[in-house]
């Protein structure tokens, strides 16, 4: 069993309350094999339009799937948010109606793993959960004032959430796990609207953030932005600080799917030769991609929502080179392959010695970008569109020269990456609220700074 220690304030039910929870559903069945999931999140969040609160709000969703099999019979699932007796006994009554109806497959389904050994649960922080009181609202007001004292107009967001799972059956699995995470960002613009900058932080330790240090940083970005000229476009050295890189880099997740690339898809298909591309170099050799249930800055529960063990994954390894795929539970089983594991649920990028200041001093020409928005992918090369967003400016002989208007670009992390020049520090990246990567939270991305020659800037974008 996993449990977090910061179970007694938490807006959410804690672990040791889930599993109370899950063992009394389970002493109502009747079924040979039956599974009880539970997903609880409570989230709060502030949205700051035109430096005022425009949306404060706080809330909770809960879910609990209960799944029934009689023998060789198709299992049978329902959901309910319902928690009280009378309509858990009455979901536990209708399932097991409907599971005794099922056809028979011939097959008798096997609704565990075994065995299932858990790493300890990391990701959830006593700071983040007392932040859904007071210090989240405390921290809008010193986020957003310095920026309209110094004359700025400004938007802004501040999260908190809280999430706890359960995993439970009759056959002895039985885990359960919380994690927090938090993230404040601002965006500012000049006061004749030409130019605009974004910073922010993000972290499962509310404690960590500092939205004085998200607000000065934002002031500097906004007024260096101050009355963008135009540049053209073209294939450019790029300085591209973490905020873009992790926009970029977030989207390859879904690349590692076993399923994806054993159906001749992806940028991980070598289309020539027929083959998933392991012992092929893949980018820089200096780069990898991770995933760590227990990374300090990027871990997320250590199982997913079917109770299967989540592992510690290199996914591009030494060289460059490409070890794992993400196979599901049934996939491994099938193909021998193990451990099983989702594709990344967080990604890491290793660092450089370098850092951005560096970059720029050591640039001739090119474009510094602070943050892309509005991504999309063209198609399953892995080729993706966006525009530069929150602050773009020349860099000439090792110093940013001045404000320019943003570009549209079009690229493919699978082929910038081996255009690599010079890499930072990887940190955490916040991305904040956006329509274009599922509203907020998203998953964590910690990646360096980077320089990459021939960056492929397009066209210029009409957006500030």
């Amino acid at each position: 069993m996993i449990r977090s220690d910061d179970e007694a304030s938490s807006p959410v039910l804690a672990p040791t309350a889930l599993i109370e929870l899950g063992h009394r559903i389970l002493a109502m069945t009747t079924a040979e094999r039956t599974v009880v999931y539970v997903d609880h999140r409570a989230m709060g969040t502030a949205r700051v339009i035109k430096g005022r609160v425009q949306q404060n709000r706080s809330g909770d969703e809960l879910y609990v799937r209960i799944a029934s099999q009689f023998g060789r019979r198709m299992s049978f699932s329902i959901g309910t948010n319902q928690i009280d007796m009378p309509h858990l006994r009455q979901a536990v009554e209708y399932v097991e109606r409907v599971a005794r109806e099922q056809p028979g497959d011939g097959i008798e389904t096997a609704m565990r793993i075994a065995p299932r050994v858990y790493l300890r649960n990391t990701t959830s922080h006593a700071n983040t959960i007392a932040a859904f009181s007071d210090a989240r609202h405390a921290a809008v007001e010193t986020l957003v004032a310095p920026v309209v004292a110094a004359g700025l107009r400004t938007s802004a967001f501040v999260g908190v959430t809280v999430h706890s799972r359960l995993c439970i059956d009759k056959q002895g699995m039985e885990v359960a796990g919380q994690e927090t995470d938090s993230e404040l960002t601002v965006t500012a613009w000049n006061a004749n609207g030409k130019g605009s900058g974004w910073a922010g932080q993000s972290a499962r330790d509310w404690a960590t953030l500092q939205p004085g240090a998200v607000a000065d940083r934002v002031i500097r970005l906004t007024k260096l932005a101050a009355n963008p000229v135009t540049f053209e476009p073209g294939r450019r050295t790029a300085i591209l600080d973490r905020p873009a890189v992790a926009q970029i880099v977030c989207m390859m997740g879904w690349s590692f799917h076993a399923g994806v690339v054993l159906n001749g898809r992806g940028p991980l298909w070598d289309k020539a030769n027929r083959r998933v591309r392991f012992g092929q170099r893949l980018f820089d050799p200096r780069i990898t991609l991770s995933s760590d249930p227990n990374d300090p800055d990027g871990g997320y529960l250590p199982f997913n929502d079917s109770g299967m063990p989540l592992v510690p994954m290199t996914w591009i390894g030494t060289g460059a080179m490409l070890e794992h795929l993400a196979y599901s539970a049934d996939m491994a089983a099938k193909l021998g392959v193990t451990p099983p594991n989702d594709a990344p649920n967080s990604l890491r990028m290793s660092g450089g010695p370098s850092n951005v200041e560096e970059m720029i001093a050591n640039c001739k020409e090119g474009i510094y970008v602070n943050r892309v928005a509005q991504l999309s992918s063209f198609d399953e090369s892995g080729i993706v569109t966006g525009i530069t967003n929150g602050g773009c400016y020349l860099v000439r002989n090792g110093k940013i020269e001045k404000s320019i208007r943003n570009f549209r670009f079009v690229e493919s992390p699978w082929l910038f990456l081996n255009r690599v020049e010079a890499i930072g520090a990887a940190e955490r990246a916040p991305f904040g609220y956006s329509p274009w990567n599922g509203g907020w939270p998203a998953a964590p991305t910690i990646v360096p700074p980077l320089m990459i020659r021939d960056f492929n800037f397009t066209a210029l974008a009409d957006v500030v």
